[in-house]
């Protein structure tokens, strides 16, 4: 569905300025869209999740760790598909209402795409550089979000995720270096003429909600506190958005529809999106991984 198609519906979380925001700037965060329930249900299943992972001593199909992580203290950079490491993550991706905000952004056909938990701690190497996440996944059109909550809020010295926006309107970047190996990130090159001066980095209290479309440039600073910072990310699609290469971070939820129908037609953007890698046969960490490997798009 196109933007104005899906603005004739109307809003079931969002109001209708909040979402003509969304596409026109790329993003909109809210605070007091998620009942009190749902967030600490979500909050508990983390803390259930994080004690878990004292037990493992590299990463693998649950845990993205950082090379410091021991089980006296444990450090996490992410939970990689949390909808598949407990209930309460897959609960929550179709029953709360979180995928109503997405029904809002994305039309009222929903399909679920893939999910993760990143966790920022202090003075860690958690510094996400500037990319565009379409880049990584491509779809037959762009309206795949990137929905974000805040667990325990964010204030600007935590690092809070980092936006150019109106940039989901500009081009999409290869997430390549001048080798060809892959980055993740937005080149340099590229960089010196994007707005980064006007990035944007929404905080709120906990339970904020915060809405990135997948074209939009982003990334995230360190974290100068002394608090981890975690944040909840799902993406969804609208159902007429089909994946045209290799899924990196699939999840048993992955394609279904979680509001309204099946699409029969695809929507087909013609604006053009860079191959990535054939996860399929080089394998997929995660973008901490990635970006460790290149140079390139780091923040300021």
């Amino acid at each position: 569905m196109t933007p104005e198609d899906i603005l004739k519906h109307e809003p079931r979380m969002l109001t209708q300025a909040q979402r003509e925001s969304y596409f026109e700037s790329g993003y909109v965060s809210s605070e007091g869209l998620i009942p009190k329930e749902w967030l600490e249900a979500v909050r508990s299943a983390s803390d259930e999740c994080l004690e878990d992972s004292r037990k493992e001593t590299e990463s693998g199909s649950k845990f993205d760790l950082a090379p410091e992580h021991t089980a006296e203290h444990p450090h996490v950079r992410r939970i990689k598909s949390p909808v598949d490491v407990h209930p309460v993550f897959k609960k929550f991706a179709v029953e709360s209402p979180f995928a109503d905000i997405a029904a809002d952004l994305v039309g009222p056909n929903v399909k679920f795409h893939s999910c993760k938990i990143n966790y920022k701690h202090p003075g860690g190497g958690e510094i996400v550089k500037w990319h565009q996440d379409i880049c990584f996944w491509p779809h037959t059109n762009y309206s795949p979000v990137t929905l974000g909550l805040y667990l325990d809020g964010c204030e600007d010295a935590q690092g809070p995720l980092t936006l150019i926006p109106e940039s989901h309107k500009g081009d999409l970047f290869p997430h390549y270096d001048d080798e060809g190996n892959w980055t993740g990130t937005v080149p340099p090159r590229e960089l010196a003429s994007l707005p980064t001066d006007k990035a944007d980095g929404p905080t709120g209290d906990k339970g904020t909600v915060l809405a990135l479309n997948c074209r939009t440039i982003h990334g995230s600073k360190r974290n100068e506190t002394n608090r981890v910072r975690p944040i909840l990310l799902y993406v969804y699609s609208s159902a007429d958005a089909f994946p045209w290469a290799y899924h990196p971070t699939q999840t048993s939820l992955s394609g279904e529809i979680v509001r309204g129908e099946a699409a029969k037609i695809p929507h087909m953007d013609p604006r053009p999106c860079p191959v990535p890698p054939d996860w399929s046969k080089s394998g997929y960490g995660s973008i901490f991984t990635s970006q460790e490997k290149g140079d390139g798009g780091d923040m300021m």
